[in-house]
């Protein structure tokens, strides 16, 4: 997700207070452009649950914003956060919250499954705690950016695992896109959602992160290892064949990761999203592959 998503904490929740689907839609769109537009392509019967699971992704990102107090605190304040949402979760109750009333109501409903959402609050537990190894930040992110598609496929009715475990993929291949794309503002905003084995290949460590900046070659280093696992996840994905039309559609944010992945210049972080991302998307859709 776009590291500019937290400008939008008011809107969110002023959203989980108000409780309109309308005012639900407008903050996800403000908060998730690009997953609220690929949204827009499952059956209709899955798109509010889509809109809700993208408010409770972007509930589950701002715990992963540096606080002022880190150096005392470390990532406490997250932690906090994402065991209030994990309370939630495995204990049903709203606690007068109105999103959490909603995503509880999914699970209710059987549209999404619980495990799914606490893999997701797992994986940004992970994030702050740090990934020692390639192995701990493949999982988290296949539990965090595989994990919302996962949950929206889910929504959209599809059950099969091997279905499930390629949208799982596609959605790590978003999450690799979003990182080659923003990989500077993310690390400048504190966060490091990279392993240390990386980081190290490059030169850098994760406390290093904190008080100084990469280098351009340091920065190139790590995308040529995002857009390297993002093939890899990429062709594991396709091996399968087409995927039924619900879970391609769970699976649209794909596309926009694999434009990000592009070698070249990566975009600047404020440039939005322009008509040939939309279109890529369209013609995926109208494709049905990715």
């Amino acid at each position: 997700m776009p590291p500019g998503a937290n400008a939008m904490t008011d809107r969110m929740d002023a959203c989980q207070s108000g409780g309109t689907a309308l005012s639900l839609m407008h903050a996800a769109r403000k908060a998730d452009p690009d997953r609220f537009f690929c949204a827009l392509f499952l059956p209709a019967a899955a798109r509010h649950a889509a809109m809700v699971l993208i408010a409770f992704n972007h509930e589950c990102t701002r715990a992963l914003a540096l606080p002022a107090s880190w150096s005392v605190a470390g990532p406490m304040a997250g932690l906090i956060r994402l065991q209030w949402w994990r309370d939630v979760l495995e204990g049903g109750n709203a606690r007068r919250v109105e999103l959490a009333a909603s995503v509880l109501d999914l699970l209710a409903r059987g549209a999404v499954r619980r495990g799914t959402l606490v893999a997701m609050i797992e994986a940004r537990e992970c994030e702050l705690e740090g990934l020692p190894d390639s192995a701990a930040w493949q999982a988290s992110m296949l539990d965090g950016a595989g994990g919302m598609q996962v949950a929206m496929a889910q929504a959209a009715g599809i059950a099969d695992a091997g279905v499930l475990a390629r949208v799982r993929l596609l959605g790590g291949v978003y999450g690799v896109g979003a990182l080659v794309r923003y990989l500077p503002a993310v690390l400048a905003a504190g966060r490091c959602p990279l392993p240390d084995d990386a980081l190290a290949m490059a030169g850098l460590t994760r406390d290093g992160l904190r008080t100084g900046r990469p280098t351009p070659t340091q920065i190139a280093a790590l995308r040529a290892m995002l857009r390297q696992q993002g093939r890899d996840w990429l062709d594991r994905a396709r091996a399968g064949g087409r995927l039924p039309r619900p879970a391609l559609a769970a699976s649209l944010p794909a596309v926009l990761g694999l434009r990000d992945m592009r070698e070249g210049p990566a975009a600047p972080h404020a440039l939005p999203r322009g008509m040939g991302d939309r279109l890529a998307v369209i013609m995926a859709r109208l494709r049905g592959r990715i």
